[in-house]
This record gives C-alpha cells, sequence and structure tokens, in this order.
C-alpha cells in the first residue's frame, strides 16, 4: 500500500488520435473518455456508440447503423439502444430537454451536434476510470426534474439534523431524490455514503442482515445491529435506507439505537410513513407541480412545470415526441389527472407510441375512472398509482403480461438470461422474453440500466408489488418460484467454478449482487410450499458467496437450519459433509466456542467418510484440529492432524495437505516438539512467494505465503530468533494489507505480530500492532480476536506504568476462558502474574501462576512449560522462599534445554545468574549464562538479550 506522502507513479505518455468537444477528450484506441482529463466511467457500448457518433459528428445515424455497430449480428429490442444512448448522456451531463451533444431524429436515429475537434494528442499510460465513493451504491436512476431544490434543502437538512426522512406514497419520487440528496451531500460526508435498498428484503429479520451486506461488515457479529451502530460510530457517513415501509418495526427500532449514539454519521430514510423518532425531521413529499387545467400556454411556457417537463422528457425518450403547442391543455390535463405523481406520469407517457395526447386524456379517463380534476373524494394517490399500473398492465400482449407477472420474483436486479430461464415456466420462449423486456422497458414498468457490456433489468418497489399480485392469480405462473430458486442454484454453482479463475474483486462484485435473490430463494424453498432439498443444494452453493465475503452471522444461520433439515431428509453425503464443514468454520469464528462447533466437525468427518470423499474428509479433519486447539486439546489435535496428513498418501492432489501439514507442525510446535515442528514450517516457507497478480491462485498463494508465517514466527522466536520472527511476522501483516486479507490479518496480528512484540519487548511496535487490531475489527468484525486486542492493549498499558493495565489484563483473560479461547492462556496467565508481581501483589500472582500452570498441563502445551516454572521461581523469591524458588528454576532450565527453546533457556539462565551473583556465587552464573549468551546471533537489544548482557558486563570486566 502506497504512503500517504509517496508521489504517485505516473504511467508512460503515448500519441493518440483524440477528438475533443467542450470539456470531454475521447480516445478510442484505449477506449478512454475524459473530463478535464479525469476519466469518466463508461460502459463497453455506450462507448461503441458514442464513437460511432462523434466519427459522423453532424450526420444522422440510423437506429439500424447504431444498433449494428453495437450489437453485430444480435437479435435485441430497440429498447437497449435506447438505454444505452440514455447511459451515454447521463455521463455527457446532457439530460435537458435541449440536449448539447446527442439530438434525437424523429423515428430514424441519433445525430451528434457538438463541435469536434480532431487531434493527436499525449495521453498518460496508466489513467483509468475512477470508481465513485460510496460503501453500497444506489441503482442509476433517471435525472432529477421538479425537485432541484428540495434537494438542495434536504442536503441543507442533513448538515444540520441527524435524521431525515422523506415521506410520501409510492410513485412520488422518493427513491429518487433521495439519491440526489445523497450525492449533494456527499462531499460532506469524510467516510462516503452508503445505499441500502430495503425492497431485497421481505421479511423484517433480514433487516440487519442488509444493512450489513451493504456497508461491507465483515465477520461475525453476535447482533447485526450492534455491529452497524459500532461500525458507524467512529464515521462520518450518510446512511440511506430506501423503502422503509415494509420492515416499519426494524427501520423504526434501528433508528432509535442510531440517534441515541454518539456518530457523526447521518440518517436519511425513504418511507410512506415517518418512522417517529423523537428527533426524526420528516420532509413530506408533494406531486410535481402542473398548471392549471383549462389555462391557456405555449409549449415553452407548460414544459416550466416540473409534471410536464417529466412527462415531455419521457415521451421523447420512448417515442420520439416532439412537444407543440396544441398539446398543452392534453398534456398538463394528464399531469392534473395523474396527480403530479412521477410514476405515473412516467407509465403515461410511455404510451405516447401508441396514443396522442388526446386520446390518452380520454382513455385516461375512462380506463381509470377519475372524477374531473378537483373534485371532491378524488382518489388518494397511491390508489392513482396502483390504477395507471393497472391501466398499464391492462394496454400490455398476453404474453407481456405474463412476463411482467413472471419477473416479479426477482428480488434484485436481473439479466435476459435470467428472465428467459424463470419466464419458461410460463410457456414464455427467449424470443417472447427478449421483445417483452424492451417493451416493458419502454412502457416505464422496467428499468434498465447498463452494467460494462450488460443490460441489468429491475422492478421497482411498486411495480413488483403489483406484478407479484398478478403472479400469484395466475395459475401459469405457478412455477415461476421454483423456477427462481433453479435459476438461483445454476448461478451459484457457477460462482464457484469461477472462484477458482475469475480475479476476486470482480467475482466478489458479480455474485455479492445476487445476494437478495438467494436470500429469497433460500425462504422459498425452505417454506410452506417449497423444496427442502433444493434448498440444502441451495444453501451448499451459497457457501463460497458468505466465505469469500466473510457474512459469517447469516452463514450461520443458514448452514445451521440447512444441515439439520438434511439430516432428516433423502440427502447426498457429500452435501451433508460440505454444509457440516462450511457450519464449523463460521462457528470457527464465533464469540464462544460451543459444543455445536465440535458436532459440526465431527459431523463432517462422518459425512465425508460416508461419502468416500478423501478431499472433505482431509478438510473436515483439519478443521476440526484447528478447533481442537483453540479448546487448548493439543494431544487430539495432532492426532486428527496425523490422519488428515496420512490422507495425502492415498491421493497427492489433495487442496487441504499443506494446511494439514502447516497444522501438525504448529500442533507440535506447542506440544514442545520443535524439532518436528520447525523444519515443515520453513519448507512451507520457502515454498509460498508473494505473487503480483490478481488471479485466484495468486490470491491463494499469498494466502499460504501469510498463514505460514503466523506459525513460524512463534517457533523461531523461542529458538532464539527474536529478529528473524519479527521480521516474518511484519511481513505477513503488510501482505495481508496489500491483498486485503483482513481475517489473515488479524490472525497474524494475534498469533504473531502481537505476542513477538510483546515478548521482545518492543513497545512501540506493540502499540502500531494493537491499533492495527483494532482498526482491523472494525472492519471485519472476529469476535475471537476482541478480548485479544483488549489484552494486548492492556498488557502495553501496564507495561508504560498504567497500574490500572492489571486488572484490564485480567478481565481479557477472564473473557477468553470463558469464551474457550484457552490457546496459549497459560502464557498469558504468566504475563499477568509478572504483571502483579511488579506491584508487590504476590498472592495474586502465586494465583495466576499456579492457573497458567494447571491450563498447560492439561491443555498439553509444552512449549511454555520452562517459562511458567520460571514465573512461578519469581513468585517463590518475592515470597521468600529462595530454595524452592532455585530448584524450580533449574527444572525449568532442563525443561528449555529438553524442547530447544533458546530463548526461555536464557530467560532461565538470567534469573538463575542472577541469584547466584546475589548469594556470592559469582562464577558459577559466568559459567552458566556467558555460553548461552554467545550462542545468539541476533536481537541483541530485545529485553532479554539487554538483561543478559547487563548482567554479564561486570562480572567479565571484574575477571
Amino acid at each position: 500500500m502506497r504512503a500517504a506522502t509517496e508521489t504517485p507513479q505516473r504511467g508512460p505518455r503515448r500519441q493518440e488520435l483524440t477528438f475533443s468537444f467542450g470539456p470531454f477528450r475521447l480516445v478510442p484506441r484505449r477506449q478512454l473518455l475524459l473530463l478535464d482529463g479525469r476519466p469518466v466511467k463508461l460502459g463497453g457500448r455506450a462507448f461503441e456508440l458514442l464513437h460511432l457518433l462523434v466519427q459522423r459528428c453532424g450526420d444522422l445515424v440510423s437506429k439500424d447503423e447504431l444498433m449494428a455497430a453495437t450489437w453485430p449480428g444480435t437479435f435485441l429490442h430497440d429498447s437497449n439502444l435506447k438505454v444505452n444512448m440514455w447511459s451515454l448522456r447521463r455521463s455527457l451531463g446532457d439530460t435537458q430537454i435541449e440536449p448539447v451533444y446527442i439530438a434525437t431524429v424523429a423515428r430514424r436515429g441519433y445525430k451528434f451536434i457538438a463541435d469536434v475537434q480532431t487531434s493527436i494528442a499525449e495521453i498518460e499510460g496508466d489513467l483509468a476510470p475512477a470508481e465513485p465513493v460510496a460503501v453500497s451504491r444506489p441503482p442509476l436512476l433517471r435525472d432529477l426534474v421538479g425537485r432541484e431544490s428540495d434537494m438542495a434543502d434536504i442536503a441543507d437538512l442533513l448538515a444540520q439534523k441527524r435524521h431525515v426522512t422523506l415521506a410520501g406514497p409510492g410513485g412520488v419520487g422518493k427513491t429518487t431524490l433521495a439519491v440526489a440528496a445523497a450525492q449533494a451531500f456527499a462531499p460532506q460526508c469524510r467516510d462516503g455514503t452508503c445505499f441500502v435498498d430495503l425492497t431485497t428484503i421481505s421479511d423484517p429479520m433480514l433487516f440487519g442482515a442488509a444493512l450489513v451486506t451493504a456497508l461491507g461488515i465483515r465477520g461475525n457479529p453476535d447482533n447485526s445491529l450492534t455491529a452497524v451502530l459500532d461500525y458507524l460510530r467512529p464515521r462520518q457517513m450518510l446512511l440511506v435506507l430506501d423503502n422503509c415501509e415494509h420492515v416499519l418495526p426494524a427501520a423504526v427500532i434501528f433508528a432509535g439505537s442510531f440517534i441515541g449514539d454518539t456518530s457523526q454519521s447521518k440518517l436519511l430514510a425513504t418511507s410512506r410513513e415517518p418512522l417517529g423518532t423523537a428527533t426524526e425531521h420528516v420532509v413530506r413529499l408533494g406531486s410535481l407541480p402542473a398548471p392549471r387545467t383549462g389555462e391557456a400556454m405555449t409549449a415553452e411556457q407548460a414544459v416550466r412545470f416540473p409534471a410536464v417537463q417529466l412527462f415531455v422528457r419521457r415521451a421523447a425518450e420512448w417515442s420520439d415526441y416532439q412537444f407543440h403547442d396544441a398539446d398543452c391543455e392534453a398534456v398538463a390535463s394528464i399531469c392534473h389527472s395523474l396527480d403530479g405523481l412521477p410514476l405515473a406520469i412516467e407509465l403515461a407517457a410511455a404510451q405516447i407510441g401508441t396514443f396522442s395526447p388526446r386520446d390518452l386524456v380520454t382513455t385516461i379517463d375512462r380506463n381509470l375512472g377519475f372524477r374531473a380534476p378537483g373534485a371532491e373524494g378524488a382518489p388518494p394517490r397511491h390508489e392513482t398509482l396502483m390504477a395507471t399500473i393497472d391501466w398499464s398492465f391492462r394496454l400490455l400482449s398476453h404474453k407481456e403480461a405474463r412476463l411482467f407477472a413472471t419477473l416479479s420474483v426477482f428480488s434484485d436486479a436481473f439479466e435476459a438470461e435470467d428472465a428467459a430461464f424463470v419466464a419458461e415456466a410460463a410457456g414464455l420462449d427467449p424470443v417472447d422474453v427478449v421483445t417483452g423486456l424492451g417493451s416493458l422497458v419502454a412502457k416505464s414498468l422496467l428499468s434498465a440500466q447498463v452494467r460494462g457490456a450488460s443490460l441489468r433489468y429491475r422492478l421497482l418497489d411498486s411495480t413488483r408489488r403489483y406484478a407479484a399480485a398478478r403472479r400469484r392469480a395466475d395459475p401459469a405462473c405457478g412455477q415461476a418460484l421454483r423456477h427462481h430458486a433453479l435459476r438461483v442454484l445454476a448461478l451459484f454453482e457457477q460462482s464457484e467454478e469461477e472462484w477458482n479463475w475469475r480475479e476476486p474483486a470482480d467475482w466478489t462484485q458479480r455474485y455479492l449482487g445476487r445476494i437478495a435473490d438467494l436470500r429469497a430463494a433460500l425462504s422459498w424453498a425452505f417454506g410452506e410450499d417449497g423444496d427442502p432439498v433444493l434448498g440444502i443444494r441451495l444453501t451448499v452453493a451459497g457457501i463460497t458467496l458468505w466465505s469469500e465475503t466473510s457474512i459469517l452471522s447469516e452463514a450461520q444461520a443458514r448452514l445451521a437450519s440447512a444441515l439439520a433439515l438434511a439430516k432428516t431428509t433423502q440427502c447426498d453425503d457429500l452435501l451433508k459433509a460440505k454444509l457440516a464443514c462450511a457450519l464449523g468454520w463460521s462457528l470457527f469464528y464465533a464469540r464462544k466456542m460451543s459444543n455445536e462447533n465440535e458436532i459440526a466437525w465431527l459431523d463432517a468427518i462422518a459425512f465425508a467418510r460416508r461419502a468416500g470423499n478423501l478431499e472433505y474428509q482431509q478438510r473436515a479433519l483439519v478443521g476440526f484440529a484447528f478447533y481442537l486447539l483453540q479448546i487448548g486439546h493439543v494431544p487430539r489435535a495432532i492426532t486428527y492432524l496425523e490422519e488428515a496428513t496420512g490422507l495425502a498418501g492415498r491421493d497427492r492432489d489433495l487442496t487441504a495437505t499443506s494446511e494439514a501439514d502447516r497444522a501438525l507442525a504448529w500442533a507440535r510446535a506447542f506440544a514442545g516438539e520443535l524439532s518436528k515442528s520447525r523444519p515443515v514450517l520453513d519448507r512451507l516457507a520457502a515454498t509460498y512467494s508473494l505473487a503480483e497478480g490478481r488471479s485466484r491462485k495468486d490470491a491463494n498463494e499469498v494466502y499460504r505465503f501469510i498463514t505460514v508465517r503466523f506459525n513460524l514466527p512463534f517457533v523461531a522466536w523461542m529458538q532464539g530468533q527474536a529478529h528473524y520472527a519479527a521480521r516474518l511476522a511484519r511481513d505477513a501483516v503488510e501482505a495481508a494489507d496489500r491483498s486485503g486479507q483482513w481475517v489473515s490479518q488479524s490472525n497474524a496480528l494475534g498469533l504473531a505480530a502481537l505476542p513477538v512484540a510483546l515478548e521482545t519487548g518492543d513497545l512501540a511496535a506493540l502499540g502500531t500492532y494493537t491499533e492495527r487490531l483494532r482498526r482491523n475489527l472494525e472492519r471485519e468484525r472476529i469476535s475471537r480476536w476482541i478480548p485479544v486486542e483488549r489484552y494486548f492493549s492492556a498488557c502495553l498499558r501496564d507495561l508504560r506504568g498504567d497500574v490500572k493495565a492489571v486488572e484490564d489484563i485480567r478481565s481479557a483473560i477472564d473473557e477468553l476462558i470463558e469464551c474457550r479461547f484457552l490457546m496459549r492462556i497459560g502464557s498469558y496467565l504468566s504475563v499477568l502474574a509478572r504483571a502483579l508481581l511488579r506491584q508487590g501483589r504476590i498472592e495474586e500472582a502465586r494465583e495466576a501462576i499456579a492457573r497458567a500452570i494447571d491450563h498447560q498441563e492439561r491443555q498439553g502445551e509444552r512449549w511454555c512449560r520452562s517459562e511458567l516454572q520460571r514465573v512461578e521461581a519469581s513468585v517463590l523469591f518475592h515470597a521468600g522462599e529462595p530454595l524452592r524458588a532455585e530448584k524450580r528454576l533449574q527444572q525449568a532450565l532442563a525443561e528449555a534445554r529438553a524442547i530447544s527453546a533458546a530463548t526461555f533457556e536464557l530467560r532461565i539462565a538470567t534469573d538463575l545468574a542472577a541469584h547466584w551473583i546475589a548469594t556470592g556465587r559469582r562464577l558459577k552464573a559466568v559459567r552458566l549464562l556467558a555460553p548461552i549468551y554467545e550462542e545468539f546471533a541476533e536481537g541483541f537489544e530485545t529485553q532479554d538479550l539487554v538483561a543478559a548482557s547487563r548482567l554479564l558486563q561486570p562480572l567479565r570486566a571484574n575477571g
């Protein structure tokens, strides 16, 4: 990661053919559009359209020519062209009624009308389109019409208030305005904005999961809403909650907690009704102003009214409509009849290709059954909207109507291939779907947005609700939900395959956007009319996504339910093994290690054996062993790991073999078998390098580079290589930082960097690493590391002289024991005993070291036995029992030598030598300590070697 003060390296300059117009430069060979020298993000199709139009500046380019150039040899509805053209115009800022760059020639095509200069210019070689600053981006929305002053007012309100809610009926434009206001307010948000689309969930219980996913909070928070508040507390962010009405109780609870919390973050909500918190500032959104009916005016005057302007824009976009004076009264009447509701106006404008404005007035009056404008008892706006959607639906062909109803199964954006698969259940073929999608987009019943080279479609909340009701009423759509679940299954099974080769960030973006449909498919499959076996397969297919994105809390709940059902269902044993393995790993990062974890791993081993699958046998054995190490069962872990490594002899292609080797070496180190552990860890450290590519293979290489380096430092430090251990730990931390592998970085910090810094007395490194772990827990909340961070932070404060820190050390250790994170707990307790001794609290220190020795013996962690004996000797010295203390030091020295732990041998020899010097045995002290000290080749500024050197210097000076 580049330091903040480092000057960015610029790429080489090249001579490029460039088209310049206004503030823009177009560089065709590099598919690059620059605005005032800065890259503009532009989809591939939109770029091809712009390139062709610019090349033929001033000439009419027909629709057929544009379609042929952009989609060669492909049959598509011309709405694809219109959507991409709209996207292009947005990128150019060319959304006003009178265009600046691209003019529409009615029913014929388009013309680039701005002056274009062609030149050869120097372009820097490393420019790339910049991504917008946002955690979760909103769906692409149409330009804001008639709400500019509202947008400015809301942005001003957000500067003053912490919680603003835009309230109003469906279709009034709350989402569009919220997104525009968020964009206007964004410069005041140091940490960006996050858009949470609540229409993608139907169950209020998923409210917390939706927030966690949108914010990108990874890990396993015990409470999702608490995790969100913790995440927002140190940040200055705008959180946009869109469409709260159907999950209102959950939204109200969250908003109340948010307001009661100390944070600089802001909340902007949209809802059909206010959330009702004490400090909520409600902005009730009204209709777009429209002219009074019967008032004579010109087109120029009428289009100044936002409702008319919106109607004219949409009609022009989809039907090449030209607004004339003669149409003013009719268009004003349409807007007035539709209560100025933007969505209703867009639906009506989409029919201009079929009806003239005058005919549209008659049709609306006849089919919607409205009374004369202004009459008493006029229908409420919501009824107006639903009546307009219903009228638009009834104008569809039979196949379009059935497609529209079927599409309601999608919770979020989808592609044409998804629609074709699901629509097959309703008897529609791919041609019906392609033409139907184009028609529904043109009629504003479906929105479309360009995503790279493809189109993604989306139903707005109101239209989805209406379409779902139509689907439920149509027997021909009875299998739509099953087909949706099957499509989601196919997508996520495909994601498992693509995980191996697709660039990680691209993979995550591609499939995280599908999580709403995965949730919906699972809810149906495990529901009353669903298919449990299909739900089990869906859960297995979702494992990779939950794992890759560290959405562990959701994964735990889904996996536990699926596994419990699989045990009572006729289900393949390999599927059960996969579920149990994934559940075991998700529980591994829970706050507390429970018996549920052990049951999951034992299930995984049993199911994999019954399935005869060596791959999952090995994975389950390794996973269970890691769990056993965490809860302090070292000998048992070694037994399972020996079985796991033995499987490699039966199949050399098992992917978990290196993990099994590493885990076994690590376990043996805990057991004090350093001579068996070190060669394996050295071999693995030499095997994996820091690959610089962005492929999955490279990411896995980096992962293995990191993981061996949070095991090897532990052994190297014990064997007297403090500098080497510190460097290995630092390399692991930095490699994880560069690659964004935050779970691995937390492991490297907690297992290597922090213990080495503490034991070597490097307080500067200890401070840096505790701060990094604390920051890491904000973005990757792994509960197991929270008390570890508290422990090392308290140790740092204690070493810096804070006498109260010892109680925090004790509290962190007690929490670790309560959570059953017992690995190294004996070592932690020995540090507590030393801190207590420095304060003269001898009896408490005696109790702490007794607990430490008890844990060490029961857990089989021989590695620290000699160190605990040394600390026990210190307690005995302070208690006035020198003879017992000396004997215990001699026992400790023999133990350290037996396992070749040079660092512990030095510490013990230094304490024993100091005692001998104090009791007149100077020569004996030199003969003991000097040879041990001279064996060291590095780390001479660490606290252990400094203490030994200080003891030896006067002895040597005096002969």
